[in-house]
């Protein structure tokens, strides 16, 4: 994808954003924390991070627009 396609939308890259968060989710649900606890923080963690990206991602088309 080129810079100019990535700007005309925000949709793929949120759309993407929730495929990741639903796939990890499933995947953390999948993992013991008794037996692999670093790989079920490392889970919990991106998680975590991906919603948040997934947030800004969404609330910056609000944000660009108020200006």
């Amino acid at each position: 994808m080129t810079h100019t396609a990535a700007r005309q939308t925000q949709t793929p890259d949120a759309e993407q954003l929730a495929s990741d968060i639903h796939q990890l989710e499933a995947r953390l649900l999948k993992t013991d924390p008794k037996q692999e606890p670093t790989l079920y923080r490392s889970l919990y963690c991106t998680i975590s991070l991906r919603q948040m990206q997934l947030l800004a991602k969404v609330s910056q088309p609000a944000a660009s627009q108020a200006h």
